[in-house]
């Protein structure tokens, strides 16, 4: 991997599990071991350029903050729940943004997602931490100020799609991202897809002992959670979707791999394309063809096929083999018709077997002296007669 990797850990969102996958492929000279703004402004720049993996609350941006290209992973949590766990964390951590007023104040889930003087820091909380562009120059001379201000005037435009858009382009454009509900399937599709050793556990979530998401909340607590976060809630069902599209993709490729990997599972894909090599493998022999036909006229001729590759060919499926034919002028430089009629294999054709076919053509119009070339076709995928291919056979005609 060419570029430093940057997971831009949105908090609540599962992140321990992932980090410690992170560093596991990772040398510990390489991780950067700032996970917090004012902690990355500590150390000097010449150091931040070392470093192949980033990961922390740092917002998106990194990459302009440290002059380099970063591949970007993130991973994304149901809002309610999301929102549940941050409430859970501010009770119990006595560091955390107002904890010393819940705990004096006894503040409930409702007390804390409906407090109007605090409650920015959940308003959207997914979407603006990837849409918000800060500036990491007054990030770091005033890291706390700047960085509130900023998110509190981003955090007023609640319902401002543009946020929601711009948050949908740039995950869009990540190498993974990964969903909290989804963690083994997240796992996996990380590991396939910047090429990590895939092992891994999948602890169960850090959320609250008694409070699970929006099924166990109230309907008051639930109402009060979609009002602050209308946008993170549409940006969590598409990321599920698109989720849904990339973990289908991972698991087609993975099964068509072991398909080419294996002798015994490729002698029974009829439903594949039929790769350049195995074209060397299929041997077509004509056993008998007039050497005269009427112009314009049906005939008949015989082949015989040999099949020494490692695919099954058979007239079924999306791409069915056919035997078809080209009609070449009597010197063999031209195609006078190139897309013959179609005969079905009338059976499927096992590798290591033989087959004889009765093939039916249609004379060129015009009379003349021409080759039959006999061949085989794979609908939708192409002709097994280019390049260094066996099957095919030619055989001189007179059209009269």
């Amino acid at each position: 991997m060419a570029d430093p990797v940057y997971y831009l850990h949105i908090p609540k969102t599962g992140g321990t599990s992932l980090t410690s996958f992170l560093d596991d492929q990772f040398d510990p000279e390489d991780i950067c071991p700032a996970r917090l703004l004012p902690e990355l402004f500590a150390l000097p720049l010449q150091f931040v350029d070392r470093y192949r993996l980033f990961r922390g609350h740092l917002w998106h941006g990194l990459d302009a903050y440290t002059k380099r290209k970063l591949t970007y992973l993130t991973m994304l949590r149901d809002p309610a729940q999301r929102t549940v766990s941050w409430y859970s964390h501010a009770m119990r951590d006595a560091n955390a943004y107002r904890h010393q007023k819940m705990k004096e104040e006894r503040w409930s889930l409702l007390d804390f997602v409906r407090d109007a003087e605090t409650n920015w820091d959940i308003v959207n909380t997914q979407t603006l931490f990837l849409a918000a562009d800060l500036d990491y120059d007054k990030l770091a001379r005033d890291p706390i100020g700047y960085g509130q201000a900023a998110i509190k005037e981003l955090a007023a435009r609640k319902n401002d799609r543009s946020l929601l858009d711009l948050a949908k382009r740039r995950l869009e454009s990540f190498a993974f991202f990964g969903i909290t509900e989804r963690m083994r399937d997240s796992m996996s599709l990380l590991a396939y897809e910047l090429g990590f050793f895939p092992s891994f556990s999948v602890p169960k979530l850090n959320i609250s002992s008694n409070r699970s998401g929006d099924g166990e909340l109230s309907e008051d607590e639930a109402d009060a959670i979609r009002e602050l976060t209308p946008l993170d809630q549409e940006l969590y069902v598409w990321a599920c979707q698109l989720f849904e599209e990339r973990v289908g993709e991972m698991l087609r490729s993975l099964l068509m791999d072991r398909y080419r990997q294996s002798h015994t599972l490729v002698r029974k894909s009829w439903h594949v394309p039929i790769a350049g090599p195995a074209r060397t493998q299929i041997k077509v022999t004509i056993l008998d063809a007039p050497s005269r036909v009427p112009a314009n006229q049906q005939f008949r001729a015989e082949i015989s096929l040999h099949n020494s590759s490692c695919y099954q060919l058979a007239s079924r499926g999306s791409n069915p083999v056919h035997v078809s034919y080209h009609w070449l002028d009597g010197e063999r430089s031209q195609v006078v018709v190139f897309d013959g009629e179609r005969t079905r294999l009338p059976a499927s054709l096992i590798p290591g077997e033989d087959q004889n076919v009765r093939v039916s053509a249609i004379a060129p119009a015009v009379p003349g002296r021409y080759f039959l070339r006999l061949t085989l076709v794979q609908e939708g995928i192409g002709w097994l007669d280019d390049g260094d291919s066996g099957a095919f056979c030619d055989v001189e005609v007179a059209v009269e």
